[in-house]
């Protein structure tokens, strides 16, 4: 090799040196570009996921069509269906997987008038909902207010089992009659749930209290009425009011 070909050769091999660090350094910043947070001014998406490292989910945001099934023991349920709303919101999951809450709400137009509603949930630890603020409106009926309810202490997963096998029946009457057996089954082994207390709005634009017991049954009653007169009811596992007190008893 003569010296002008040799230095040539060492001319080549020190620019493809150069060459080869400038893309290292190139790629090693965009990586830690990448690695940072993104900014956006807007963004349009049907649905968020929120993970931990690990890629366990924790959070979605997300409009009706890509809201996640109910996730209870690690498994999907799909039955959010069949209530004909159309609710948007967020869905949130615990440590294990499982949905233990969310914030939806819905409203819309009908041939008959309008719907709407919305509610922020907590689910009990492998149970339904035990605390919600809830919102329901049917062309001008509407109720709002605070809810606690008392869950069973069964988990919730056998019973979703149960219900996706019914869901499934083709037969219309021979459906009914299974959902009937289920939910006096669940009566029976106490797998029902009971709302212990109610405070907001009725649709009679009463404002109430109400303390349930064990059974679900109202036992005390603290009321507004729409006009304004104040009462306080008590009453028996039957409903019956027992004994009541206005604002003029005493006097």
């Amino acid at each position: 090799m003569n010296e002008e070909l040799r230095r040539e050769v060492i001319r080549l091999r020190r620019t493809t040196r150069v060459t080869m660090l400038l893309l290292l350094i190139v790629s090693a910043s965009a990586f830690w570009r990448a690695r940072g947070p993104t900014t956006f001014d807007e963004i349009d998406v049907q649905r968020v996921n929120v993970k931990e490292p690990d890629g366990k989910l924790r959070l979605t945001i997300s409009n009706h069509a890509r809201l996640p099934d109910v996730v209870v023991g690690g498994k999907s349920y799909p039955l959010r269906g069949g209530t004909g709303v159309q609710s948007a919101g967020l869905i949130f999951f615990n440590d294990e997987g499982n949905e233990d809450g969310g914030l939806v709400w819905a409203g819309r137009q009908r041939p008959d008038g309008y719907n709407a509603s919305a509610a922020l949930t907590f689910d009990q630890f492998n149970q339904d909902e035990t605390v919600s603020i809830e919102y329901q409106d049917a062309n001008r009926q509407r109720r709002a207010g605070l809810a606690v309810m008392d869950r069973s202490e069964q988990a919730i997963q056998p019973f979703a089992e149960s219900l996706m096998v019914i869901r499934a029946l083709p037969d219309t009457a021979e459906r009914n009659r299974r959902m009937m057996q289920f939910r006096e089954s669940a009566i029976s082994r106490g797998g029902t749930s009971a709302q212990r207390l109610f405070a907001g709005k009725q649709p009679d634009k009463s404002s109430v209290v109400t303390l349930s017991d064990r059974s679900g049954h109202p036992r005390l009653r603290l009321a507004v009425d729409s006009l304004g007169a104040a009462r306080i009811e008590f009453l028996d596992a039957g409903g019956r009011i027992t004994r009541t007190l206005t604002g003029t008893d005493g006097r």
